[in-house]
């Protein structure tokens, strides 16, 4: 299959030279060779947001996009492109021990979490063109009506409403609708609102269902809508998630059943844009002129140890992720004094909210027996590998064709909210129709033979923060991260009763049939509040969304005057330090993170390079 993947290759760069008398320029002409050199902006990151971000800016000015990592279809091959293989990549492994992948992963560990069983996290992070959009398992929709209005309100700027929001949404997206005929089962019933969608836009992240439905999926969707969460009428593109479940969309072409990723926009745009690539580059520190408030006039980098500088001309645009945005703006000078004092670095600009308040989503499995089969025996079946690999190469279905599988989302129900009056109190600050909890199921081979369930449940709003700091001066060593999960004691209550519910759905009538033998994982034994939150410190693990490290407002409030009871600056369009002509981007950005996934990024960062 990945000699199947270069042929591909080969044939689409032949193609596109052969082509390019329709074109302004032929692919090869986006990827820059090491050396000095000038343009408009200086995007640091190729990632979810940069390339997004990149790619509009690219329609009018010079664009340099610095990017440590290349092509993640060659330096991760299947892995990152077959759709099945997102669900057992390893190197989404959280064990200290992980399987390493260095050309696409970053090689990220936490600090020890002391309320999470002490245990140390390799965080994953996409090392690639793409981000971690190359490296998720594929899951698409969009945030609620409401999160987008909190928002909103609380930078005073209802240009980030969601009506003033759907259109960024829709000019990024093209929908390919479920293609029943190749789904291999008709009891999973595919809802969505097609207005939520505008093909004409030619989006360049292309949006479908997988040609494969896992058959015990289909039992525990029914134990999902059993308890109280019906089948979304509009499913999760259109504004509305809580209190509804469904069969999720994937970014995935559904011409060829491949991943598709925010370098979708830079293989769009590189034909007709003013867009340069440095791949494989690290930026090791933004340059300032003498000038007061300082100037970004550039980027120091390095590919392969040679060092040269990019100039900006008129910014320099951070897009590095959640953790390496606050290292690189701390090595740059921008962040605590004291932290940068005790590095021996010039501070350019005090901004203690540098690296603050990381907030990051966990989730937790409940494992029972099952007597149905799962897709990933199938696929380990020898009898069976030949016919489903070419179901896959020639019909873009069966089991490889296939990542996304049936979630739910939910305010816990009344009847279960049994906590303190400080939880209470901060669940009550969210949007009422902000989702507590994302629940997912699954299932996978278990011993000799047999098939294991999964429900998981994923808290949506942690009240948990976190931080991310320096190790020296250098980019070069790796950030210190603490995720600082269940320190607050909210997110313990909130988890406590997802698990409950979780526990309700796989004790419903309606699993009696397959269940096989008592629950695997906790196990039966764990009953009181105070068992079920001492299991989940030691079980929990990160969905890989964190955020808000350079939280918008840190900037804004040092830069003008605060305008509401926040600290926000009026108008927040861009993400601006007290430093003239430097940027910071999603995800490190946000105030709080709207669920969902990598599609609020992107479409942030569309709207970002489409004003001023």
């Amino acid at each position: 299959m990945v000699l199947c993947f270069y042929a591909s290759l080969v044939f689409t760069l032949t193609a596109q030279v052969v082509a390019s008398s329709s074109k302004q320029r032929i692919f090869s002409s986006a990827f820059a060779i090491p050396g000095n050199a000038s343009y408009d902006y200086v995007v640091v990151g190729g990632g979810t947001a940069g390339l997004a971000i990149a790619s509009r800016l690219a329609e009018t000015f010079s664009v340099a996009v610095i990017e440590a990592g290349g092509f993640y279809e060659v330096e991760n091959g299947n892995q990152s492109v077959v759709p099945w293989y997102s669900l057992i990549m390893p190197v989404l492994s959280v064990s200290e021990s992980y399987p390493r992948q260095p050309l696409v992963d970053w090689d990220l560990v936490s600090v020890p979490q002391t309320a999470a069983g002490d245990r140390r996290i390799h965080f994953a992070r996409g090392k690639t063109l793409g981000g971690c959009s190359a490296i998720n398992t594929m899951g698409y929709h969009r945030p609620t009506v409401g999160s987008f209005q909190y928002w909103a309100d609380l930078v005073g700027d209802q240009s980030y409403t969601w009506p003033n929001v759907l259109p960024y949404f829709k000019k990024s997206t093209h929908l390919t609708p479920p293609d029943l005929q190749k789904r291999n089962v008709q009891n999973a019933t595919v809802l969505y609102d097609p207005t939520a969608f505008d093909n004409s836009l030619n989006g360049p992240i292309h949006v479908s269902w997988g040609n494969w439905v896992d058959i015990t999926g289909t039992w525990l969707s029914l134990a999902m809508q059993s308890i109280g969460l019906p089948l979304s009428p509009t499913g999760f593109s259109s504004g509305i998630l809580s209190g509804y479940s469904g069969w999720v969309t994937s970014e995935i072409r559904a011409e060829d059943a491949t991943r598709s990723s925010s370098d979708s926009y830079l293989r769009q745009a590189i034909e007709n844009a003013q867009i340069t690539v440095y791949t494989h580059t690290q930026a090791t520190r933004i340059l300032f002129d003498q000038g007061s408030p300082k100037k970004a006039n550039g980027v120091l980098v390095s590919t392969a140890g040679f060092e040269y500088t990019i100039s900006a001309n008129k910014e320099v645009i951070v897009s590095a992720g959640v953790f390496h945005s606050p290292q690189l703006l701390m090595v740059s000078g921008i962040g605590p004094k004291a932290t940068l004092d005790a590095h021996n670095i010039p501070v350019i600009a005090d901004l203690p909210g540098v690296g603050q308040n990381l907030w990051d989503q966990i989730f937790f499995d409940i494992l029972s027996g099952v007597n149905t089969p799962t897709t990933g025996a199938l696929v380990a079946d020898p009898t069976q590998s030949a016919n489903i690999l070419s179901q896959y190469l020639n019909n873009a279905s069966g089991p490889y064709s296939s990542a996304g599988g049936f979630i739910a989302f939910e305010k816990i129900p009344k009847a279960q909210r049994n906590f303190t009056e400080r939880t209470t109190s901060l669940l009550n600050t969210l949007p009422s129709d902000w989702p507590e909890i994302e629940y997912v199921v699954l299932a996978f081979p278990g011993a000799n033979g047999s098939t294991v369930g999964a429900m998981s449940a994923t808290i949506q709003a942690p009240f948990s923060r976190g931080n991310v700091t320096i190790s020296s001066s250098s980019i070069a060593d790796p950030p210190i991260i603490n995720m600082a999960w269940l320190t607050d004691p909210a997110d313990g209550e909130l988890l406590v009763a997802a698990f409950k519910r979780c526990r309700q759905a796989w004790n419903s009538s309606v699993l009696t049939p397959i269940k096989v033998g008592p629950e695997i994982a906790p196990g039966e034994a764990v009953q009181s509040d105070e068992d079920i939150l001492a299991w989940i410190r030691t079980q929990v693990v990160p969905i890989w969304h964190p955020s808000s490290t350079c939280k918008i407002n840190l900037f804004l409030q040092h830069s003008r005057p605060p305008n509401n009871k926040h600290g926000l600056a009026h108008r927040p369009r861009r993400r601006r330090t007290p430093c003239r002509s430097l940027q910071t981007l999603p995800s490190s950005v946000e105030l709080f993170r709207p669920h969902p996934y990598q599609s609020r990024t992107r479409n942030r960062s569309r709207r970002s390079g489409s004003v001023g």
